[in-house]
């Protein structure tokens, strides 16, 4: 009995030191990732073929400046040229833009350092207890 409760104490802390270790480490990236992507300002673009045939998407920036985009993603390869678009545009530089929404950057760093915590805690208290056994 002794060797099993050996073998679920050592098993115990290694989840608590990954899981704590991790879970802070990714729940940090998760938050300044979160952090970056926040404030980013919505603008409305138009769907374009540019100078090499391909799809892009265009804004006037807050500058008064047009800017363009290759449409890269999924989102805008089912729009034809001409129909408008959602631009997300970074408060930092205004020639940066994109059309998906940014407020779910981070957000599977932040869940999956929550569920890593989660475990890591729970190691602990189960270590707490198997001492007194």
């Amino acid at each position: 009995m002794e060797d099993a409760i050996d073998a679920v104490s050592l098993i115990t802390e290694l989840f608590s030191w990954i899981g704590l270790g991790a879970g802070v480490v990714l729940l940090v990236i998760g938050l300044l990732r979160g952090a970056y992507f926040r404030g980013w300002s919505e603008t409305l673009g138009v769907v374009v073929i540019d100078t090499g045939g391909d799809l892009a998407y265009r804004w006037l920036g807050d500058d008064g400046l047009l800017y363009e985009a290759p449409s890269i993603d999924d989102d805008t390869q089912v729009l034809e040229p001409g129909e408008d678009v959602t631009v997300y545009v970074s408060p930092r530089d205004p020639s940066v833009g994109r059309i998906d929404d940014p407020k779910h950057e981070g957000r599977a760093l932040r869940t999956t350092g929550w569920i890593l915590l989660g475990i890591g805690a729970l190691a602990v208290v189960l270590q707490f207890v198997l001492l007194f056994l």
